[in-house]
């Protein structure tokens, strides 16, 4: 349904972009097109660290490893089509676990097609709609690992300045902080051109399983607006039919949440980015959500027929980064989140599933390829709650399946450096 209006909204962003003597400066000044343009890119990020885990019913206890931080790899190019008009396509591959040869703790893998792989239309005016695999407005425009949007930790500074390290804060379902990114599969995107600071975003997934006759179809919206040094965004992602998982929390494995038939689960938030001149980066961000939950009540001496009991469970969340350059190369890094209580959980004080995370360290920029980094974080969990350490979780609890899990009120820390090579 979303999809039928994107031609209509392309047009209408189109008509609304100025198309006066600046417009017509862009396409006589634009080079001469190629017909055809492609690049290899990616990146290499390795990892050595101490990690340990304590606190909850089984700890993990103190170790060494060598940990991946998101590595990936990929080609892109495009095709000339006309005047201010071009295909696009893209084939991106995770080298995730390189370290354990591809393979990670919860005993998966990745393909060349794991990541961002789709083929797509972009005009100077009316914007870029692409279809396959990709990050969803809610990550591609105002996520938390870029400039607003992307996942280009440490190759650039944005909100969460540890991106693609354990140290991250942000970005994933066991995370403190923007909960709700993800890359959609099946999916559709489109990206507005830039209309005086201003780039809007729509993405679209289909869920072509329909368990047990229902979808769980999922749609995010993005906004942003950049001018100059200051950058702000705002975003939103509903997933249909989904929700939190009530027999996990019964059974004390932690908060998770998954397809529960006739509930959603809705994520918002507000990002705010400014660099200023003395080298200092400042970014700051919240997020609301709502989780979807359903159970049921078996018969009772009070209530023969027993009852559908359907539900809302709500939760905020917040984080502040600071980043200094100092000398002409290093950056010291900090950054900091929180997740505070429950509110509504059937199981448990609704504080026992707050959290806290905190972050420190520094990067050096060998060149504009290599660059090298220390950190130590440390996350603090509730009782019940279970966030995990970032790009490298760690588990204490079946260890090499695919049902891996940390025990909930563990409290993951890590101390280590690492060396990121880019292409």
């Amino acid at each position: 349904m979303v999809l039928r209006f994107v031609p209509m909204l392309m047009l209408a962003l189109g008509a609304a972009l100025p198309y006066g003597v600046a417009a017509q400066e862009a396409v006589e000044t634009k080079p001469e097109a190629k017909p055809w343009q492609g690049k290899p890119y990616g990146f290499l990020n390795a990892e050595v660290e101490y990690a340990d885990a304590k606190g909850g019913a089984t700890p993990y206890r103190g170790r060494g490893r060598v940990s991946d931080g998101n590595s990936r790899i990929g080609l892109q190019g495009s095709f000339d089509l006309r005047q201010n008009l071009k295909a696009l396509w893209q084939i991106e591959g995770g080298l995730a676990y390189f370290d354990q040869g591809g393979v990670n703790d919860q005993g998966r893998t990745t393909t060349l097609v794991s990541r961002n792989t789709f083929v797509g239309m972009e005009h100077l005016r009316f914007g870029r709609l692409v279809i396959g695999s990709n990050e969803s407005a809610y990550r591609s425009l105002v996520g938390s690992a870029g400039e607003l949007g992307g996942n280009l930790g440490l190759t650039v500074t944005g909100l969460d300045v540890w991106t693609n390290t354990s140290a991250q804060l942000s970005g994933s379902a066991d995370s403190v902080f923007s909960r709700g990114e993800d890359r959609y599969r099946n999916s559709a995107h489109y990206d507005s051109p830039d209309i005086r600071g201003f780039r809007g975003a729509l993405s679209y997934a289909f869920d072509e399983t329909l368990a047990a006759g229902r979808s769980r179809d999922r749609y995010a919206l993005a906004l942003r607006y950049a001018r100059g040094p200051f950058k702000l965004g705002v975003g939103h992602e509903h997933r249909k039919n989904t929700g939190v998982n009530l027999e996990s929390m019964r059974q004390g494995l932690g908060f998770h949440v998954g397809a529960e038939d006739g509930v959603a689960t809705n994520f918002y938030k507000a990002l705010v980015g400014v660099a200023l001149p003395t080298k200092t980066y400042l970014g700051a961000g919240y997020e609301y959500v709502t989780y979807g939950f359903s159970d049921f009540l078996p018969p009772s001496p009070d209530e023969f027929n027993g009852q559908l009991v359907v539900g809302k469970m709500k939760q905020h969340g917040a984080m502040a980064s600071i980043a200094q350059g100092i000398l002409n190369r290093t950056t010291i890094m900090a950054s900091a989140g929180k997740l505070w209580s429950l509110r509504g959980a059937p199981f448990g004080a609704w504080g026992d599933y707050a959290a806290w995370q905190a972050s420190l360290g520094a990067k050096f920029a060998f060149n504009e390829h290599v660059t090298g980094y220390i950190y130590a974080t440390e996350i603090h969990n509730g009782p019940t709650q279970n966030l995990n350490l970032g790009q490298s979780p760690i588990y204490s609890n079946q260890l090499g399946t695919a049902n891996a899990y940390l025990a909930p009120g563990n409290h993951p820390r890590a101390l280590g450096m690492g060396l990121l090579t880019r292409f």
